[in-house]
C-alpha cells in the first residue's frame, strides 16, 4: 500500500513539476529527462542501500522509496515519445514502448522466482540489488540521453 500511495504522489508531483518547468520555458531535456532521471537515481540509491541497512523501519522506507520513485518514469516516457514521434508514427512508437515495458513485466517475476528458488530468502536481496542496478542504468541514460528537441528534429528529417 505504501509503494502505491507514494508512487501516486510521485507521479502527480513529477507531472506537476515537469509541466511547471515547461511553462516557464525550461527545455524538455531538463524538464522531462533530468527530472525523471534524478528520480530514478534516487530510487537506485535507495535500492542499492537496502542490503546494508539495519532491519526495521529503515528497510521499509528504502524499499518503498526505491520502488515508488521508479514509477515517475512511466509518465515521462509516454509524454517524451508523444513529443518526439511525428504524428503519423506516434501510435506505433507508443505501441513499441508499451511492448518493451510489458516484456519487462513478464521477465521480472520469472527472474525473481528463479533467484528465490536458488537462494532462498536471500534471492529477494539479489532482486533488490538488480532493481537498483537497472534503476541506476536507466537514471544515467535518462539524464544523459533524453533530448526530445534533438530527437524530434532527427525524426522529422
Amino acid at each position: 500500500m505504501l509503494v502505491w500511495g507514494l508512487s501516486g504522489v510521485v507521479v502527480l508531483g513529477q507531472a506537476g513539476l515537469t509541466g511547471w518547468l515547461l511553462r516557464r520555458g525550461t527545455a524538455s531535456r531538463w524538464a522531462r529527462g533530468r527530472v525523471g532521471g534524478i528520480l530514478l537515481l534516487i530510487g537506485a540509491a535507495a535500492c542499492l542501500a537496502l542490503p546494508s541497512a539495519p532491519a526495521g523501519a529503515v528497510t521499509v522506507v528504502l524499499l518503498v522509496a526505491g520502488v515508488a520513485l521508479a514509477g515517475a518514469m512511466g509518465t515521462v516516457a509516454v509524454t517524451t515519445v508523444a513529443e518526439v514521434a511525428p504524428a503519423d508514427r506516434r501510435g506505433g512508437a507508443l505501441g513499441i514502448m508499451n511492448a518493451v515495458v510489458t516484456t519487462a513485466g513478464l521477465i521480472a517475476p520469472t527472474l525473481i522466482g528463479r533467484l528465490v528458488d536458488t537462494h532462498g530468502a536471500g534471492g529477494y536481496q539479489y532482486a533488490v540489488v538488480i532493481t537498483g542496478a537497472l534503476l541506476l542504468l536507466g537514471g544515467v541514460a535518462a539524464v544523459t540521453l533524453i533530448d526530445p528537441d534533438r530527437d524530434a528534429r532527427l525524426l522529422s528529417a
